[in-house]
């Protein structure tokens, strides 16, 4: 009896949540694997994922460049985040420095926007 009660009890603790048990696909990329390509999909979208409007939405919005939209990403400072009175962390190198001459060209920049198909 009490072990009955104990698992009700547990069961009433620990609510399912549908959206945590959903398994999303990969999506594939330049970067995949073949391999990746031939696994069964375990995946059924709800409706509204599979609407027509979605569709069309969402392939007009493919080709912007969401730098445009949200702008350049800014550089991550460690400090900023995990706020604390001393730092923890080290000093990076001048591996870790992408303002010289290891910087992105243009050109580079220009190629990525290409390839993604931005406008």
């Amino acid at each position: 009896m009490a072990a009955r009660v104990d698992a009700q009890l547990k069961q009433k603790a620990e609510p399912v949540v549908p959206s945590e048990s959903i398994e999303l696909p990969d999506i594939n990329s330049e970067y995949s694997d073949s391999d990746d390509e031939d696994r069964p999909r375990t995946f059924d979208p709800p409706n509204w994922a599979q609407s027509p409007e979605l569709r069309q939405a969402l392939e007009m919005q493919s080709g912007i460049n969401p730098d445009d939209i949200f702008g350049a990403v800014r550089p991550l400072k460690m400090e900023e985040i995990f706020k604390t009175k001393t730092s923890r962390f080290r000093a990076r190198t001048s591996s870790a420095n992408w303002t010289g001459s290891d910087r992105l060209t243009v050109e580079e920049e220009r190629e990525y926007a290409r390839r993604m198909g931005f406008r």
